[in-house]
């Protein structure tokens, strides 16, 4: 009778001490926590660079053993499709994305919708003519058109 209630006792304190389990947030990608991204369009490439932080207790697992799995991760949050990490750091990846937007042709392009896996706090997109900003972006319903700028001669 006295070891149940012990039990049921330590069972209760442990119940009482555990953390409430609490949502992740939408910016929050595994161990990642993004901050924002910046896509800087070019004809049918783009340039995506994006900001985040790493959870302390992961940043030295990622120094000792590598950042292959910090780049997956990237890769898959952001969902563009044939995309490549250039640089990825504990603070920082840049991606470069060949075929971002569709070329119709006379320099006109158009960046379709596009869904990022998380919820990014600011996005901004340039093209050659103008740049917007987005905020607490998931998903982009309307695509955005842009011509390229004429080369120089």
């Amino acid at each position: 009778m006295k070891t149940g209630i012990i039990i049921a006792s330590l069972l209760l304190i442990a119940l009482c001490c555990m953390p409430v389990a609490a949502e992740e947030p939408d910016n929050r990608y595994s161990y990642i926590n993004f901050e924002s991204v910046n896509i800087t369009l070019d004809g049918t490439k783009a340039v995506v660079t994006v900001d985040y932080t790493v959870d302390t207790g992961v940043q030295v697992l990622v120094m000792l053993l590598g950042n292959h799995d910090l780049r997956y991760k990237i890769l898959r949050s952001m969902n563009f499709e044939d995309a490549s990490i250039q640089y990825a750091d504990l603070n920082r990846a840049i991606l470069h994305v060949d075929s971002a937007s569709f070329d119709y042709g006379d320099r006109s392009y158009w960046f379709p919708q596009h869904t990022f896996l998380v919820r990014i706090p600011e996005v901004t997109i340039q093209t050659p003519q103008s740049a917007r900003k987005f905020y607490l972006l998931q998903q982009m319903n309307d695509g955005i058109g842009y011509f390229d700028t004429p080369s120089q001669l």
